[in-house]
């Protein structure tokens, strides 16, 4: 087993700021045929322990969170060049049994950087991982890290709402980049999300508010607007079907002024991004 050391700030670190320097994406990247013998004893063990019934028809085509990352490295390359740590931020399984995302990074990217994923944190894994390489970059002085977000619907079983197709998105954040202020916060139940996202709004948008707001299939809009937060702008709802990547594939066509909010009512995580504006 491998591990990461906690992100605690350490004394005399050199304090890095990372913002918003690059976004790409991909959709319906194709993996060809995932009902290999190996992956189908693996899936035939994990769906017998959980009363599930195995659908090997639907392994005949599909994606895995390595091949969309592998998509979007080769997009972000140009861009890109050696980076101090990787994430990838997931709500759905990873379909792969045979090599993960974060594996593949750490053979791709040059320097051996930190590669690792972040899920059960619902809808909101995005936050967390943007959170946890910054909070790296305050300790170790990082000057450069690399986001993943992943979505892919081929799942070897029933659920009850399976994404609507496979999408992926990358962002490379950089310090003294397009300024970026996130919070990510835990524990906020749907009652008191009005209260709780006016008081994160409040300190994360002082201005006056953003150009436009981007809301996830978490979050009512008119929670936004009552908020005041939106006044003379837009407030749209990312499209449905795609947990954590929706919120976040507008940025690859525009990072001007954008607040993206999200939260999770299973598990209580709320995130709030400001994108653009004072750092």
């Amino acid at each position: 087993m491998y591990r990461t050391t906690a992100p605690v700030s350490r004394s005399g670190a050199p304090a890095t700021t990372l913002g918003l320097a690059g976004v790409v994406r991909a959709v319906g990247v194709p993996d060809g045929r995932l009902d290999d013998d190996f992956s189908l004893r693996h899936f035939t063990d994990l769906t017998a322990g959980h009363d599930v019934a195995l659908r090997p028809d639907l392994l005949t085509s599909g994606t895995t969170f390595t091949a969309l990352t592998r998509a979007l490295h080769e997009r972000l390359e140009p861009l890109a060049g050696p980076v101090d740590v990787a994430i990838v931020a997931h709500a759905t399984p990873d379909l792969d049994c045979r090599l993960a995302a974060a594996t593949y990074l750490s053979e791709a990217l040059p320097g051996n950087p930190l590669c690792f994923s972040v899920s059960d944190v619902g809808v909101c894994a995005p936050f967390a991982a943007i959170r946890l390489a910054r909070d790296y970059a305050a300790r170790h002085g990082f000057r450069r890290a690399l986001v993943v977000i992943a979505d892919q619907a081929t799942l070897p079983y029933d659920v009850a709402h399976r994404p609507a197709g496979d999408a992926g998105v990358a962002l490379l954040l950089e310090a003294g980049a397009t300024p970026l202020a996130l919070v990510h916060r835990a524990g906020v139940p749907e009652r008191d999300l009005p209260a709780a996202l006016a008081s994160v709004l409040a300190d994360l948008v002082p201005d006056g508010g953003p150009r436009s707001v981007v809301v996830g299939a978490g979050v009512d809009p008119d929670v936004v607007l009552s908020s005041g937060i939106a006044a003379g702008g837009a407030v749209r709802s990312a499209r449905a079907g795609y947990p954590c990547t929706a919120l976040w594939d507008g940025l690859a066509e525009s990072a001007d002024r954008v607040l993206l909010v999200e939260h999770d009512p299973a598990t209580g995580d709320l995130g709030v991004a400001s994108v653009g504006g004072t750092p």
